[in-house]
């Protein structure tokens, strides 16, 4: 039963305990690769839409390109979200699908709100 005292154990850590381990490294800021994977993911997005968006009888033939450039999606974006110390995100409810589903330009806005709320130093 949840009560007002065991209230906090129902909020876990934005990466979850499981996903957190201390590091000291020396390489590219790493805002500069958030940046970056954050490009390639729009990139990502932009190609999702533009399959779906296809029409004539080749349809079927671009179905397994489409699943794969949506694997490559759900795999760039969880990198995004641990590197920003957001992944618990990603345990959202078809959090994938409704991402795929934004229009180009909700996407842009909703990466914008994930800068503002996540960090690369923790």
């Amino acid at each position: 039963m949840i009560t007002m005292d065991n209230l906090e154990d129902m909020f876990r850590p934005p990466n979850d305990e499981a996903y957190e381990k201390d590091e000291i490294r020396t390489g590219p800021p790493l805002d500069y690769v958030a940046e970056k994977l954050r490009r390639s993911l729009e990139l990502t997005h932009y190609l999702i839409h533009s399959l779906n968006n296809l029409e004539g009888p080749s349809q079927s033939a671009l179905d397994p390109l489409l699943y794969q450039t949506s694997g490559a999606f759900q795999y760039q974006l969880t990198s995004y979200l641990a590197l920003k110390n957001m992944l618990a995100l990603a345990n959202e409810k078809d959090f994938f699908e409704r991402l795929e589903f934004l229009s180009n330009e909700d996407f842009k806005e909703w990466f914008d709100r994930i800068d503002q709320q996540g960090s690369v130093t923790g």
